[in-house]
């Protein structure tokens, strides 16, 4: 039994067939008459599950763990990252945590955290799939007059709903400090400014497995990392959601080599269509306004930015590789997802120069950061309690059960337009020079 999938912008159906025949997929009604318009200019899009009815099944039933928060859910993800990432979990002697000495950690330093279990681990695995990343989140380290260490991070989650008014009455200088997040910001995913032993707390706490490495950046980076202008940055982003708006793009940078099969930038149109219908406000958030941002138009739903790509002879898979440009201020606010809050940041701190004007961070992924050649590359300068073999890359793991790997660690000098236009296809992930 074989099992179809049909769609165009403006729905989703699918049908099954036992027999190798003709077989007919009847449409009684069309859902508007644009979608005639594009069926009659491009067809209707088929998709052969190549599983069938009850190999898909089984794949379903293989993913739906991943977001289970149990050891079968972890196991779930360890199997699977290791079945198509070709990810390597070698179990580490206890502690599994680092006896942190604070005043060696500086301003810049790189926090990479993969989760493995519950609803993040689940979508972390997903992450990392399909972008080649060996880590799902990232945070960076902040140091201020006094000494003392904090931690900021875009997508710092809280408990419940926000009260506007409660917002509206704190005061802009309480906003900055942690502990108010969780009166005044609630439910929502934000970019938040927390003090260290805080972050670490919950980071201990968290219940989805969170391996930790803290990355060090290069004495010669350190040396001309501009700390007043990454406070100054970090402050001006603090309490601003997290870069829905951009982060599935900058995944995308090539028109078929970002996709792993089954997925195409077909089924992309299609499954942002039907969640269009299902949650049009979610999709205004995900990706509307960032179509319009390609195209420099101003409130075009997904069906409108689908006709005008098509007015100016241009593809949805061509729109969808247009690079992310950091100047680009959405309805609330300029948009950074947890990694390119930290690379705007170093952008801003003076990392990135001579290139600064000439790479766009959103456009990087969380491995495209772990690439960066700006990290310490000499074991013998790291913390004293940084546990760090001879044959091991020259990071500090943290926290985790599991040994963590980056593949390609710190390789990477950084030049102008940087990852705009990089495949990712996995098991390899293989990218070229300079892409």
């Amino acid at each position: 039994m074989d099992l179809y999938v049909f769609a165009t912008p403006y729905r989703i159906t699918w049908d099954y067939y036992f027999a190798a025949r003709e077989h007919t997929l009847e449409i009684t009604s069309w859902e508007e008459e644009a979608e005639l318009e594009y069926v009659k200019q491009h067809g209707v899009s088929v998709f052969l599950m190549p599983s069938g009815m009850l190999g898909t099944l089984l794949s379903l039933i293989d993913v739906l763990p991943l977001f289970s928060n149990t050891g079968w859910g972890q196991n779930s993800n360890l199997a699977f990252l290791e079945k198509h990432m070709g990810a390597t979990f070698e179990k580490r002697s206890q502690p599994w945590f680092a006896n942190i000495m604070k005043e060696d950690i500086q301003s810049g330093d790189f926090l990479a955290l993969s989760k493995i279990r519950g609803r993040w681990g689940g979508f972390e695995t997903l992450e990392k799939w399909v972008t080649g990343a060996f880590a799902g989140h990232t945070a960076v380290c902040l140091k201020d007059e006094n000494g003392d260490v904090w931690v900021a991070e875009s997508g710092f989650e809280n408990e419940k709903a926000p009260d506007r008014l409660s917002i509206c009455k704190t005061k802009p200088a309480e906003l900055f400090v942690a502990k108010n997040w969780h009166t005044v910001f609630h439910g929502e995913e934000i970019i938040a400014i927390v003090p260290w032993d805080e972050w670490w707390e919950m980071a201990l706490k968290d219940g989805s497995n969170p391996q930790i490495a803290l990355l060090p950046l290069h004495p010669d980076i350190r040396s001309r990392f501009n700390e007043s202008a990454a406070w100054d940055f970090a402050r001006s982003m603090v309490g601003k959601p997290y870069g829905y708006h951009n982060m599935i793009f900058s995944w995308i940078d090539t028109i078929g080599d970002n996709y792993p099969p089954p997925l195409d930038a077909n089924l992309v149109m299609a499954v942002m269509s039907m969640w269009t219908r299902l949650q049009p406000l979610y999709a205004a958030n995900m990706w509307n306004e960032a179509l319009n941002k390609r195209l420099g138009t101003e409130g075009l739903d997904l069906q409108g930015i689908i006709l005008e790509t098509e007015k100016r002879g241009m593809s949805f898979d061509q729109l969808l590789t247009i690079p992310e440009q950091d100047e680009w201020v959405y309805s609330d606010g300029k948009s950074t997802t947890c990694v390119s809050f930290i690379l705007a940041m170093y952008k801003e701190a003076g990392v990135f120069a001579p290139f600064t004007e000439s790479i766009q961070v959103t456009e990087f992924t969380i491995r495209d950061a772990y690439m960066l050649k700006i990290f310490e590359d000499d074991r013998t300068r790291l913390p004293s309690w940084c546990r760090t073999e001879a044959d091991k890359p020259p990071f500090c793991q943290i926290l985790g059960e599991y040994r963590m790997e980056l593949p390609e660690y710190n390789t990477i000098e950084p030049y102008a337009k940087m990852n705009e236009n990089c495949p990712s296809l996995p098991p390899t992930y293989k990218r070229p020079s300079r892409c």
